[in-house]
């Protein structure tokens, strides 16, 4: 039975007792260094050998190899997989109704082919001129022994260097990993080149506990990068209404900065990793190798210069295509922990504009797991030379000038997910109010106005937050002014905002911008409540950080301003939620994708999240009653308490609440693509 988030935190946090450790491969005894590198130099074992009508199968893909030539893959001296040119048809099958929508959306908006209604679910047909299929822990399909088949050399060198281009974790850092951590379960991969389109099938229960089906998508604008665009998953020993539990949680960080008064930046980052599910000698995280600016002339690049143990033993590493692989010096269960220390350094202080500030932000500037595994507190150092201000999420441990450096220490006792920090010519004010100490920063001089002003607004939002959600979740709160127009972004403890909030009396520009300023902001606020007190796991549950967080801000805008400006937003809601919820369910929001139109697709995105989110739980509010709905909001803050949320959760947390059953509600409206009436 797999864990859920929740309690695979409790399990790596309490230090319960290790599963029954299960027999492991002999293939284990191979380094990770050695197997990643027979994985990135695959060859093809010649001659190739005639096929006809050969089939292979995993999950819900069909592929039939119908006539022409094959050869068996190496890495190294093993054969890994098979290599085919020639024709052949595809099938895939989704059978999970919850996709069908998404399924439908992205297969139209970004490949030549068509899903085809087939019973409660949908069929993906094509043919096929390519496959590169690689397995491990599964048979490969039987080649014949006799006769020889065309020449492949100069097919599969260019397959290879094609598929190559894909930003994902690396195939081979996925492959040298499973013998140290799959325990012989399946992983199985194919690159096909179909008719108009290139496909990717993954098929992984392991890690992923999932099996996918992707399409390529070039973004020219950045560094000629290609991507993945996920055109069905469909989940393996787990439902929908469950989170994948992670391998490992990122538990502390230590980290500290040092900039130059440049693009320069080094960095010392020492991480305590706390096992939850599975044998894990491989961790395979995030860390930025290249990075762009404005446009692919601005590259950047991080190089990391060594990963070591607590003892300060080197350790082997692989980092490409932004993915790290780090082989532990000793295997670790659930129950164990390790700590490892990076040492890194690149130029990636961007300063956007020219302007004279640059931040690291949410993206994966030092190691980490995706956003399931991240629940770290964190020790910050910031050092940065004069006059640039140093800002870092925590308590303040000091704040000093060092010869020609500002220094600032910060500490984080929660556990946090999206740590950010940022420095540049601010100047700030702080007031502490009931404990919370807000400190309010204008760029490029002190306006002196706007510090006034804000300060009071968030004291004035906090205090409204706190009399439903509980205490404001840090001691110290930062709003930051982002010399940009049109957003606001909330990492724990921050809020950066673009200068309109700081100047709403501008330019013509200015102050279209500076319209709505206040929901913004209260929306930036309330993530701090929604999204690091109660946290996502997935992008599946993001509903928990944005829906919640703007029906917050809604009902502030309503008794702060008044009923009248409530009903308009709630009208914007449900104007923009009809316009998108044919699209997707609300949980399968961020897999729209359209490689003609992205703009189309992230706003039917947004209209989920931002929309449709909140219209339904301004719906609920409305057949509950306003006290019954902040005493749910309120048990939501209480039962996922510096956790991970889950919608399965909310939902049994509002039956309790109203002693109602609310599954035909979320069936219809959360799961489906339905509406309700209002």
């Amino acid at each position: 039975m797999r864990m859920s988030a929740r309690v695979a935190i409790v399990a790596a946090l309490t230090v319960l007792a290790a599963r029954p450790h299960l027999a492991v491969a002999a293939a284990i005894d191979e380094s990770f260094g050695d197997a990643c590198a027979r994985w990135s130099a695959l060859a093809l074992q010649a001659p190739s050998r005639p096929v006809a009508g050969l089939r292979i199968a995993a999950g819900h893909l069909v592929l039939t190899l119908e006539k022409g030539s094959a050869a068996p893959v190496l890495a190294g001296g093993e054969a890994v997989g098979i290599f085919f040119v020639g024709q052949g048809s595809l099938e895939y099958r989704t059978e999970d109704p919850s996709e069908v929508p998404v399924v439908t959306y992205n297969v139209k908006k970004n490949t030549g082919l068509k899903a085809v209604p087939e019973g409660k679910g949908l069929v993906i047909r094509d043919t096929f001129k390519e496959v590169l299929w690689l397995a491990q822990g599964a048979p490969l399909p039987a080649l014949a022994t006799e006769g020889t088949g065309e020449s492949l050399a100069a097919a599969f060198a260019a397959h290879t260097k094609e598929f190559a281009l894909i930003r994902e974790t690396p195939p081979a850092q996925r492959f040298a990993a499973w013998a140290q951590n799959a325990l012989g379960q399946p992983l199985q991969r194919g690159e096909m080149r179909g008719s108009s389109d290139k496909l990717v099938f993954v098929f992984d229960p392991v890690d992923d506990k999932s099996e996918a089906l992707y399409c390529t998508r070039a973004v020219k604008e950045i560094g000629d990068r290609v991507y993945l665009t996920t055109l069905s998953e469909q989940l393996l020993g787990r439902t929908r209404q469950e989170p994948v539990a992670p391998r490992l949680l990122l538990v502390d960080a230590d980290i500290a900065v040092t900039a130059s008064a440049g693009k320069n930046v080094s960095l010392s980052v020492t991480e305590k990793y706390a096992a939850v599910t599975g044998r894990t000698g491989v961790i395979i995280v995030n860390l930025y190798d290249t990075t762009f600016g404005r446009s692919s002339l601005d590259q950047r690049h991080l190089k990391l210069k060594g990963v070591f143990d607590e003892m300060g033993t080197p350790l082997p590493f692989n980092h490409t295509r932004d993915s790290l692989a780090v082989e532990l010096p000793t295997p670790i269960q659930p129950g164990m922990s390790v700590w490892l220390r990076f040492e890194i350094e690149g130029d990636i202080l961007y300063r956007p504009e020219g302007d004279s500030y640059w931040q690291l932000g949410v993206e994966p500037w030092f190691p980490q797991p995706d956003m399931g595994g991240q629940y770290f507190t964190a020790h910050v150092t910031v050092k940065v030379p004069k006059p640039f201000v140093p800002f870092a999420p925590g308590t303040t441990v000091r704040r000093v000038e060092e010869g020609d450096y500002n220094v600032l220490e910060t500490r984080l006792v929660q556990p946090v997910q999206f740590l950010a920090v940022l420095a540049g010519k601010y100047a700030y004010e702080e007031e502490t109010k009931d404990g919370v100490t807000v400190r309010i920063a204008s760029y490029a001089g002190k306006n002196t106005i706007a510090l006034k002003k804000l300060m009071n607004l968030t004291q004035k939002i906090i205090a409204y937050y706190e009399g439903y959600l509980g205490p404001f979740p840090f001691k110290e709160f930062n709003v930051i002014e982002i010399n940009e127009l049109g957003y606001g972004q909330a990492p724990p403890a921050f809020m950066f905002i673009t200068k309109e909030a700081f100047n709403p009396i501008g330019d013509d520009l200015n102050e279209l911008f500076s319209k709505g300023i206040n929901e913004r902001f209260a929306h930036e606020i309330a993530h701090q409540y929604w999204g690091h007190v109660v946290k996502m796991p997935g992008s599946e549950e993001q509903w928990l950080t944005e829906s919640f967080a703007e029906i917050s801000a809604g009902l502030l805008i309503r008794d702060l301003r008044g009923k009248s400006d409530f009903k308009g937003l709630v009208a914007t809601w449900r104007s923009r939620a009809k316009a998108a919820s044919e699209a997707a369910p609300i949980p399968l929001a961020n897999r729209l994708a359209n490689k003609s139109d992205s703009y189309a697709a992230w706003i039917t995105r947004t209209h989920l999240l931002y929309a449709k989110g909140p219209f339904l739980l301004n719906s609920i509010r409305e057949q509950i009653g306003d006290k019954p709905f902040l005493i749910f909001l309120a048990s939501c803050q209480s039962t996922f308490l510096w956790k991970f949320g889950n919608t399965r959760s909310v939902e049994a947390i509002l039956e309790a609440v109203t002693k109602q059953d609310w599954k035909p509600f979320f069936d219809a409206y959360y799961w489906g693509t339905e509406m309700p009436a209002k």
